[in-house]
């Protein structure tokens, strides 16, 4: 793969639409098992449950209702083009929902809906759901693996810009890139300058695409006058067939944006939501709430019963700990978290700032020390694990917190946040969040801010549950936690 970047010239890549044919092959085959195996699963556990045979016919089984799903899923997109995590999740929860609505619609047309066990629909329906998610998955994770169906891309513009593209492209699952090299025509500053060649300059565009046979360009060069970006767009468009834009809109609220395009005036105007400013958002996110905490609660009320042991045998003081910490509209409530210190922290650590001036430098910076003296033994892995803050499901139950949102901060942190405290202060503070899987304690204080208010910007109910399993993920593998 890398000795075909270098030598361009020599051999052509494979073209980019037998690779996305190819894909979209493999993808359908993949779907096509993974509803068969829901059917499967959802008639025996029926049929177990109910203790009696249920019978379907094979051309149901085999033919009717995976053509339903399939084609579903062809009319939500799901081939048409790359879609972030979030974006999956949704597109095939619509799909699903589709699937079914249509499905039961058929039965009654057909006049077999009498015959139809109506618990096999509903487990079908979950089921379907889940398996198509995972297979979607696992078949990305093997085509991203194979050499030859990644397809290739020309990145127009090596900077800093580039780099936030790639990093997408590297990181998500579903998006089948591979760079092929950069055109440039100043200094490169891309941090990947070192690991695709730089093929050119912009006005080697079309030699570049002639000699590779790329049908792919991203152009991500925000900083280009507006006339020679629309000069690099126009040029590209008559070259290859796909042709994306990086516009000068980095951080901006982006998740549910509504585009118009005005003819007469050829301009194109955004229309930007923020979607937890919206009542109806936020009654949906805490019906979220209210229901995953009560099943997350009985789930893991086990390990809640054995770290509350464990805390209260490891030193003196309560097992549960209380901090005032500042929530919606500027509230100040009761954050219950699971007690990481000794009972004298606070005396603790005024003697520690005032006779330690690199600890004080780093607790004025971060309100947290990386090598806390004040932690216990069990403290330190309810930290690393972030186990500690379990307790603060209460919280949620209670209304003062969300499983995902914001960090809740202290009233010291509030100026930290400037202008942006009044985004803040629209939602209810998050257990976890886009910062808690984004590296945590090693992200500076502005980026953790940046991370809270593009999330109260972006909400969604998938964006949730993408963090959830991304906290996970963080929580195992313990990064940037302490």
């Amino acid at each position: 793969m890398q000795q075909w970047i270098n030598h361009t010239e020599k051999k052509k890549p494979r073209s980019a639409s037998l690779i996305r044919l190819i894909s979209k092959g493999i993808y359908l085959c993949g779907d096509y098992v993974g509803i068969l195996l829901a059917e499967w699963i959802a008639f025996h556990i029926r049929n177990f449950l109910m203790g009696n045979v249920f019978q379907v016919s094979a051309i149901y089984i085999y033919i009717v209702t995976p053509a339903v799903f399939l084609l579903a899923l062809v009319f939500a997109g799901i081939y048409s083009k790359h879609y972030t995590s979030t974006q999956m999740l949704e597109k095939l929860f619509k799909a699903c929902l589709g699937g079914i609505a249509f499905s039961i619609i058929l039965m009654f047309l057909t006049q077999v809906s009498g015959q139809v066990s109506r618990l096999y629909v509903g487990l079908f329906a979950v089921i379907v759901y889940l398996f198509l998610v995972v297979e979607k998955y696992i078949t990305a994770l093997c085509i991203r693996k194979v050499p030859g169906l990644q397809i290739p891309v020309l990145v127009v513009g090596a900077g800093k810009t580039a780099d936030a593209a790639i990093n997408e492209a590297r990181n998500n699952v579903f998006i089948n890139y591979r760079v092929a090299g950069f055109l440039e025509d100043f200094e490169p500053s891309s941090a990947y300058a070192d690991t695709y060649p730089i093929l050119g300059g912009f006005n080697d565009l079309e030699r570049v695409i002639a000699e590779t046979g790329i049908q792919d360009v991203i152009i991500a060069a925000p900083g280009l006058p507006q006339d020679q970006l629309n000069h690099l767009l126009y040029r590209a468009q008559t070259l290859v067939p796909y042709v994306s834009v990086v516009p000068n809109l980095v951080g901006v609220p982006m998740s549910n944006v509504e585009v118009e395009s005005f003819f007469d005036t050829r301009i194109m105007i955004l229309n930007i939501k923020n979607n937890l400013s919206f009542q109806s958002n936020q009654i949906i996110k805490r019906m979220f709430d209210i229901i995953c905490t009560i099943c997350g609660g009985l789930l893991f009320s086990p390990v809640l019963l054995w770290i509350f042991i464990w805390v209260k045998m490891d030193s003196e003081g309560p097992a549960i700990y209380k901090q005032k910490r500042v929530g919606k509209n500027g509230k100040e409530f009761n954050c219950y978290k699971f007690r990481s210190m000794v009972i004298d922290s606070k005396e603790r650590l005024e003697k520690l700032l005032a006779t330690d001036p690199k600890a004080k430098e780093e607790w004025e910076r971060d309100f947290k020390l990386k090598n806390d003296p004040r932690i216990t033994k069990s403290g330190a892995f309810l930290r690393k694990t972030s186990l500690d803050e379990l307790p603060q499901l209460l919280n949620v139950l209670k209304g003062e917190m969300s499983l995902v949102g914001p960090r809740p901060i202290v009233q010291k942190e509030v100026p930290r946040y400037e202008q942006y405290i009044k985004e803040y202060y629209m939602v209810l503070p998050g257990i976890t969040g886009l910062w808690q899987v984004s590296g945590r304690s090693d992200t500076t204080y502005p980026e953790r801010v940046a991370m809270d208010m593009w999330y109260v910007h972006n909400w969604s109910v998938w964006l949730d549950l993408v963090l959830l399993w991304r906290t996970a993920a963080a929580v195992i593998q313990s990064r940037g936690a302490y």
